[in-house]
């Protein structure tokens, strides 16, 4: 099972900077996750060029220390 903020950006209200926080984490099942990685891993391959856009939480999630935290 894999950790996903998936709707947060949905859930920010109409002000700026004043989004919900603390939001409860979702969760994927395995094979669910692995149907969804096969594709993309398909659509990779038949792309010439791949962009990914992603936030810092990706490192942090991978175990790679927060700057801001206490070893940062």
């Amino acid at each position: 099972i894999r950790r996903m903020s998936l709707s947060y950006a949905e859930s920010l209200s109409y002000f700026p900077h004043k989004g919900k926080v603390g939001m409860p984490e979702l969760t994927e099942k395995s094979d669910d996750l692995k149907i969804k990685l096969e594709k993309l891993e398909h659509m990779i391959r038949q792309s010439r060029h791949t962009v990914a856009i992603t936030g810092a939480g990706i490192s942090t999630d991978a175990g790679i220390p927060d700057f801001r935290g206490p070893n940062g």
